[in-house]
Parts: C-alpha cells; structure tokens; sequence
C-alpha cells in the first residue's frame, strides 16, 4: 500500500513539474549521442529534446557481470545469459538549468534486459541526471542516477507483471551510470 502511494507521489511530482518549460543548458537544444559506463548497463545511448521534456534510450551490455564471471573464473556462465538478451535502458526527464553549462533532470527511468522477441526483465522508478557541458564545446559529462521501486516482467505466456517494493530501490547502486555526450 505505501509503495503504490510512493509511486503515486512520484508521478504527480513529475508532472507538476513537466507543466512549465526550462531552459536548458545545451544551446542548440539539438539530438545527442554518446555512450554510458554502468554496473548493468554499459553502451551507446541517443539523448532527445522534446520541448520540455527530455528523453534518453539506450542499448547497453551488463559489463560488472561479464566482469564478475571473468574475476571468478566461472567460465561465461554468467555472460551466457547475454548472448541473445540486451539490456535497454530509457528515461523521460524534465530538463532544469542550473547555470550556463549545468542541467539537472529529473524524471522516470527504465532498465531492461530483453531479447525484444518473447520476454522482458526490467525495473522502473524516479531518475536524476545531472548534465555538465563543457563550455563552449559541443560534448557534455553526466551522470544518471536513478532509484528502482517497481520490477516488471513481460512475457508472451503470463502478459504483464509486476513487484513493488521499497528494498528495490537498493538495485540502483547498479543501475546507476556515468557517461559523455556529444551534441549534433
């Protein structure tokens, strides 16, 4: 019951705040590429403005398990799993200056692992970017650190499922990432 308020909470948040229009700290307001580094999500991702709101999608590879199979000598039985499944990642924020080259954004995010055929794995829940542009250069710094309170199954047996609990959120230690992008 407390999560489903949590959530509730959240979601209001997040469109009060998506009633106004920010100014953003990337002058052109123009379409970013770049590439993140992350526990479960390590990869290319496509930033998109869309007025005031912000969305980011990624396909990624999960690096600290591939890391942790190599490490123990577990001869790929993690990274097995990953042969045919992808991790993707999506957020929609709502961009916040705080200066001429800094953006706070604040919003939803997503991490899934899915093989975008039959099934998919993945966990939602409020997100917080911070975006540093180095001055009057076209590339940026951020880092995406985001909170879990929700996991989510699809499959094309049982449909939609899904668990919402406030220990999910300790899940976003490696869900979190860092990276660089570049604006076009």
């Amino acid at each position: 019951m407390l999560t489903k308020r949590l959530l509730m909470i959240v979601m209001v948040l997040i469109v009060l705040l998506l009633i106004t229009t920010p100014l953003t700290a990337r002058a052109n307001e123009s379409l970013a590429i770049g590439g993140q580094l992350g526990f479960l999500a390590t990869g290319a991702v496509i930033d998109i403005p869309l007025g005031p709101i912000a969305i980011q999608a990624g396909v990624n590879y999960p690096l600290g398990i591939a890391y942790i199979d190599a490490i123990a000598d577990l001869g790929g039985a993690l990274t097995g799993l990953f042969d045919s499944i992808f991790v993707a990642t999506a957020d929609v924020t709502f961009p916040i200056s705080l200066g001429e080259n800094f953006d706070l954004k604040i919003g939803v995010s997503t991490l899934a692992f899915t093989d975008f055929n039959t099934s998919a794995f993945g966990m939602l829940g409020p997100a917080i970017k911070g975006e540093y542009w180095i001055p009057n250069k076209n590339y940026g710094l951020y880092v995406h650190l985001n909170s879990p309170l929700m996991v989510y199954g699809v499959t094309e047996a049982d449909g939609f499922m899904y668990e919402a609990d406030p220990a999910i959120a300790l899940l976003g230690l490696f869900t979190t990432t860092a990276g660089v992008l570049w604006a076009l």
